[in-house]
């Protein structure tokens, strides 16, 4: 591990840029945190108060280069030898695609800082109230969506409208999931596939293994491949807080042959929480999707600091399937979902 110099600082640059000695102090932290028992990190890396971490952070804030570089070759001189044993490579094991939220976010953000974060404006080029305009689900927030869906290494997820494929890469590292995202814009599509790139890479330096990455450029209403991924997916998240009434409706098309149990995320609800089925709508999609509100709180998305509420619907056609038989066990009269018989006679 080796710190380099930045660019000398000019006056257009922000003032929250790219700080490479800060990511190197905060990747030794997180490294020291989450590859090492709290015996070995007091043993090899010292305490808050005395130790290699201690110097390390007491020297960048000193601006000590000499002494900043001798306390980065200890670190590295650690990190070979129990590489070389094994010891890490068996404590990583452990975590299986149980990785701590913090390490998870601490890699997302090296990524979104290498391929992202200098070309950021970009994103905010859209045309406003479209259903094309841009914004991200933030980390905490996705930690609750796997949470509530129990994603594990054994699902598929599917991100219809990834941005720049956070989430997706969030998911694939935390739960092992297979995970795909599809995005119709192209400068968040680009920005996507080149995290993904760099996802690979920074997975692979730490030695760490997570769920297969496709991101895909394309229409999710017009793109042939999707409907056999979809097929097999076990949850789907669907950011739609600023589509319109028609993109929803179109939508909902395609989850009329998602799997018994898929569950669909979303920031607007695709159907009523009072829906009730009865003969002149058990035919339509809202009818197999059972519903369920959640709030988030702040800080969980990137368009507003304020909190709101998401919905998880559930694929489950019993309802359905109950229905009827209701239906055609009293000769076909009309039937509302609490099994009363309706006045209304064929």
């Amino acid at each position: 591990m080796k710190p380099f110099l930045s660019r000398s600082k000019t006056e257009t640059d922000d003032k929250d840029e790219y700080n490479p000695i800060e990511d190197l102090v905060q990747t030794v932290k997180a490294i020291i945190d989450h590859f090492f028992s709290p015996e070995k990190q007091k043993e090899l890396f010292g305490t808050s108060s005395e130790g290699l971490y201690r110097n390390l952070t007491k020297f960048k804030n000193r601006k000590d280069g000499a002494q900043f570089m001798k306390a980065v070759e200890d670190f590295n001189l650690i990190m070979t030898q129990h590489k070389h044993s094994g010891a890490i490579q068996q404590f990583v094991k452990e975590y299986g695609h149980r990785l701590p939220y913090d390490l998870v976010v601490h890699i997302l953000q090296q990524v979104y800082s290498r391929t992202v974060a200098a070309r950021a404006s970009k994103l905010n080029q859209y045309e406003a109230f479209s259903n094309n305009v841009y914004g991200e689900i933030l980390p905490i927030l996705t930690k609750e969506f796997i949470q509530k869906t129990k994603l594990n290494e054994n699902k598929v997820f599917v991100d219809l409208g990834c941005g720049i494929g956070n989430v997706v890469l969030q998911v694939a590292l935390q739960t092992g999931a297979e995970s795909y995202g599809v995005e119709i814009m192209d400068t968040p599509a680009k920005f996507a596939k080149k995290q993904a790139k760099e996802f690979e890479a920074r997975s692979r330096a730490y030695g760490l293994h997570h769920g297969k990455v496709t991101m895909i450029q394309g229409d999710f209403l017009d793109t042939p491949d999707l409907a056999g991924i979809l097929a097999r997916a076990d949850v789907v998240l669907v950011n739609n807080y600023a589509f319109n009434s028609a993109l929803n409706q179109s939508l909902l098309q395609l989850f009329l042959d998602l799997k018994e149990g898929c569950k669909i995320i979303s920031l607007k609800t695709f159907v009523s929480l009072d829906h009730k089925i009865n003969v002149r709508n058990a035919g339509s999609v809202e009818s197999i999707l059972r519903v369920k509100k959640y709030p988030y709180y702040t800080n969980a998305v990137s368009w507003t600091h304020n909190g709101g509420e998401y919905f998880i619907a559930t694929v489950d056609r019993t309802a359905v399937q109950a229905f009827w038989e209701r239906a055609m066990s009293n000769g076909g009269v009309g039937l509302d979902d609490g099994g009363r018989r309706s006045s209304r006679r064929r």
